[in-house]
């Protein structure tokens, strides 16, 4: 019996293993999870059967393998849908992370190129964000990741107005593909500060195409202020026009938070 226990604590454990993997949740907070979660809801099971007579194994370890199915999926929609407080540095000159999650690129861009994603060496261009309110010039660009288990409200990376915010409905299909960054819904923002302008790109990606603006234009911003939700897991970009007037001094593979993390320091005035 107990080897019966054993062996569909295994199971349990491996296909929720399958299932972080396969939402690219960050194993330093799933694993722990899966350890727990997986005896605890066989140890439920196990009581179960102590109140209904007659409920074999194999519908005991059913029983926990529902339950864990079930809590798994609550706790991923109660770190989804947080919004934890946050009070941003108080360092003048900077630029902070619009998004929580990890750092996928940082790309130095040229006139008239806008890519969001390289995938499998093809670039990616969003030409309807290029344009004469928008000019890249000598640009930068840096990708967030966001998983599942990341905080989803952005945040404005700098404090000024908000000189434009432009809405791309598209489908349901994953960032995964070449396509999808042409076909996800996606919301392009410019928020023009004191020193630079920066371009904020939201990208929506598989499940729910749905991304919740909570300014418009015309509205002034102070640096950390929530400016939107991304419904689920998605893309941030922020876009430098001139990278000559900001140092970056995050990595690729680094987290970061919304409205906490400095990810550039402004060199001097941008013309």
């Amino acid at each position: 019996m107990w080897l019966s226990y054993i062996l569909g604590d295994a199971a349990i454990v491996g296909v929720l293993l399958l299932l972080v993997r396969k939402m690219e949740l960050r194993p330093r907070l799933a694993l722990p999870w899966v350890l727990f979660i997986s005896p605890s809801c066989l140890w439920l099971a196990f009581r179960l059967s102590s109140y209904v007579p007659g409920l074999s194994i194999a519908l005991q370890l059913l029983a926990a393998f529902s339950l864990s199915i079930a809590f798994s999926v609550l706790a991923v929609l109660f770190l989804f849908f947080r919004d934890p407080g946050r009070t941003p540095p108080p360092e003048p000159g900077t630029i902070l992370s619009p998004a929580d999650g990890k750092i996928i690129y940082i790309k130095m861009l040229d006139d008239d190129t806008f890519p969001i994603a390289v995938k499998k060496g093809r670039n990616v261009p969003l030409t309807e964000f290029t344009g004469d309110f928008f000019p890249l010039r000598q640009g930068l660009q840096v990708g967030i990741m966001m998983s599942y288990l990341d905080v989803h409200i952005n945040r404005a990376p700098i404090a000024g107005k908000l000189e434009r915010i432009k809405r791309i409905p598209g489908g349901f299909h994953s960032l995964k593909h070449m396509d999808s960054l042409l076909e996800n819904e996606r919301v392009f923002s410019v928020i023009a500060g004191p020193e630079v302008r920066v371009g904020i790109v939201q990208i929506a990606s598989r499940l729910v195409r749905r991304i919740v603006p909570f300014v418009k234009e015309g509205d002034n911003v102070r640096q950390g202020d929530r400016i939107g939700l991304i419904r689920f897991g998605s893309q941030v970009d922020l876009l430098i026009p001139d990278r000559d007037s900001v140092e970056v001094i995050v990595r690729v593979g680094d987290y970061v938070k919304a409205g906490l993390t400095v990810l550039g320091r402004f060199k001097g005035p941008v013309a």
